[in-house]
This record gives structure tokens, C-alpha cells and sequence, in this order.
């Protein structure tokens, strides 16, 4: 191995550290890795007991075939190295008594082989459920052995590949579940003590453009079309972003508004505010934020609900409509003559909704079939 310099390190680790953030650069940082230790090829690969994929700086689709995952889970030297703990850097040659054994082995004599790779160093960076990923940086039979300072010098770097791993995986964490936020047929908010929006969705969005919404924003604020509402919504968030005893934090609190029933005109929302307290994760300032859920009150029955308890309690056509008229908050004879069926008619199907149900009376019933109202089904 050549002298290294810092620099040429600092290089590496720069691009180790770039791919944390996206994860199309990991191929610049196995390229860089490579490269610095005078490598023929580098990768890294994510292997189960049925499949492999890799970032290699050879484009080989051979090498994550079924038949290679199929010799590395049959190879016992590749099995010792699975086992080795995370960080942990090694040579597969090297790795057993009578190590130069892998080279007689199937993996070596079918794979390997063929493609050079004469020298290795790997390192296990990470397992989970029942798959692994390692580094692996090779040299050709062209070129000298890896030196017990190319060993020394990898264990330097490899805190660094770690830690860039976690990172990128919990980015990738935040955007899936930011991702879902964004789906979701609620409205959420997340907001600074202020009230002011660092994030929302865009259930969110719509609740504020609608004109009977008594949702406003105010200089980037959330507040309600009373002032009364305001300082309750104010006195929630604020809570929610307080730190009781210097540890626990507030909880926040529900909120029905407007609370003026005079206001007939404008939708009636149910708001919900609790702490959040992983706001760093969203990239979002270091204050301490809330979250903000909005779902409407609405007295109609949302679409699909009939099939939804049809399915979920193994109703028949009939029954479901009828379900679905009473939890609508129609008398049983409403809900009978809804369904063009008797009152008699309609009191049979009800028991046997009732057996199917689990519940005794109309009231349980309808309490139980609002409170499966599915997610999905909300507007």
C-alpha cells in the first residue's frame, strides 16, 4: 500500500458522508473507497438467504443471481463471517484455522475466481431481519495482498460508513413517515409555542382553503374565526411544548370549534394537540413542537362505510344497509323505510345484527359502527 494522505482520506469520508444524505451517492463513496486503497473492486451488499443486491463499482447482475446468494449461505467460511460483530474488519482467507481453505471452496472456485478477486477486506455493517450488509473491497491476484495497514486504516474508516448508515436510514425513516403524513385524510399540523406551521399535510392544506373552515392563518399562525377559540388552541400548543418537571412533557388537549354554536356557517372541527417530541428528525428547528390533528364533525355516513360493515362483521346486503341507516342517526323505522323493508322486517335484521355485532341495544350498536369508521372513508 502507497502512502495515504490525510487529505485523500478526508476525501472519502467527505463522500461517505454525502451518501448519508442521498442515498444515490453511496456508489461515489464505494468508488472513493476503492480508490483509495488501490482496489480492482469495491461494493457493498445487502444478502438474505434469498436474495442479494449490491453497489458495485463493476456493474456484474450476475453476482447478486440466486446461484451466488445460494453458494454464500452453503459456504461455512461466509457463515463464520455473517456471525463476526458489526465493525468488525476482515479477510475470508484469514478468517478460520487453515483459512486459505475458502479458496478450494465452491463460492471461490464458481465465483470469485472468474472475476479476479484475489485479495479481500470486508467489514459487516449492519443486521436486520435475517439480512445483512457487508463492504467488501478486492484486489486483483495482479496486485500485492492487503498489508496490516490497509487492515488499521479501514478501521478507522468504518466508524464513518456506520455512522453515515444510520443516518441515511433514519432520513429515510422521517420521509416515509412524512410520506404518510401527506396521505393521510386527516388534517395534520405541526407547529412551533407560537403556532406557527413548520409542516402540514395536504388534508391540512384543504381545510384552510375551504370558506367555511374557521381555520385561519395569521402571519404564518394557525387561528380560530373567535378569539375565545384562539387562546384555548394557544393554551393546548403551549402545553403540548412545555417540558413539566424538566423532563416530562405537556399533553396537550382536544378542542371542539367554534365553540359559538351561532356560527352555523362554518364546519365544525374537532382539534387534537399533543407533544412532538421528535421534531429534530424532521429537520424542523430545535423549540420543542406540537402536533396539531384536525378531523371534521360531520353527521354523514362516509363512502364505502355500508362495505366496510358488511366486511368487517359478516352482514348481509340488507343488514349492512340497515346498520348503515341507523348509524347515520336514523330511527329504526327511518332506517326501515330507507331500506323499502317493514318495521317488523327491519327489528329481525336488527337482532341479527346485534348477534353479529356483539352488541344488546341500538344505541351500543351505533356507538360501535361509528367508532370502526375507517380512516380511509373520512373526507
Amino acid at each position: 500500500m502507497a502512502d495515504v494522505s490525510i487529505e485523500a482520506v478526508s476525501a472519502v469520508v467527505g463522500k461517505v458522508y454525502e451518501a448519508a444524505y442521498d442515498q444515490e451517492r453511496w456508489f461515489d463513496a464505494v468508488t472513493g473507497l476503492r480508490d483509495l486503497f488501490g482496489g480492482s473492486r469495491s461494493c457493498i451488499v445487502r444478502l438474505d438467504p434469498k436474495t442479494s443486491n449490491a453497489v458495485s463499482t463493476v456493474y456484474d447482475p450476475e453476482f447478486s443471481s440466486a446461484e451466488v446468494t445460494a453458494a454464500h449461505m452453503r459456504d461455512p467460511i461466509s457463515q463464520v463471517a455473517a456471525a463476526l460483530p458489526v465493525g468488525c474488519v476482515y479477510d475470508r482467507t484469514r478468517i478460520m484455522k487453515g483459512g486459505a481453505g475458502f479458496r478450494r471452496r465452491e463460492l471461490w472456485q464458481d465465483w470469485y475466481m472468474p472475476r479476479d478477486m484475489y485479495h479481500g477486506l470486508a467489514c459487516n455493517l449492519l443486521a436486520s431481519n435475517g439480512s445483512y450488509w457487508f463492504l467488501d473491497i478486492h484486489r486483483s491476484s495482479r496486485q500485492n495482498a492487503f498489508e496490516v495497514r490497509d487492515v488499521e486504516l479501514l478501521r478507522k474508516i468504518v466508524p464513518h460508513v456506520l455512522r453515515a448508515g444510520q443516518i441515511g436510514r433514519q432520513l429515510e425513516n422521517t420521509s416515509a413517515l412524512a410520506s404518510a403524513f401527506s396521505h393521510l385524510p386527516f388534517g395534520v399540523f405541526l407547529v412551533n409555542s407560537h403556532q406557527r406551521i413548520a409542516q402540514m399535510n395536504e388534508a391540512a392544506e384543504a381545510m384552510l382553503a375551504r370558506p367555511d373552515s374557521p381555520l385561519k392563518l395569521s402571519d404564518g399562525a394557525i387561528i380560530i374565526c373567535n378569539a375565545g377559540d384562539t387562546q384555548e388552541l394557544q393554551r393546548l400548543v403551549a402545553d403540548a411544548c412545555s417540558l413539566r418537571d424538566a423532563a416530562t412533557p405537556g399533553t396537550g388537549g382536544t378542542l371542539l370549534v367554534p365553540s359559538d354554536r351561532q356560527q352555523s356557517g362554518l364546519a365544525r372541527l374537532v382539534l387534537s394537540v399533543a407533544p412532538f417530541v421528535d421534531a429534530r428528525a424532521y429537520g424542523l428547528a430545535s423549540e420543542r413542537c406540537a402536533v396539531i390533528m384536525v378531523t371534521e364533525v360531520a353527521r354523514r355516513i362516509p363512502d364505502g362505510f355500508e362495505t366496510h360493515v358488511r366486511e368487517l362483521f359478516d352482514l348481509t346486503p340488507a343488514e349492512a344497509r340497515l346498520a348503515t341507516a341507523l348509524a347515520s342517526g336514523r330511527s329504526l323505522k327511518e332506517a326501515a323505510d330507507t331500506s323499502n323493508i317493514t318495521v317488523k322486517t327491519g327489528r329481525t335484521y336488527l337482532e341479527r345484527i346485534f348477534s353479529k355485532t356483539r352488541t344488546r341495544q341500538q344505541s351500543e350498536l351505533v356507538a360501535l359502527l361509528k367508532s370502526t369508521e375507517p380512516l380511509s372513508g373520512r373526507r
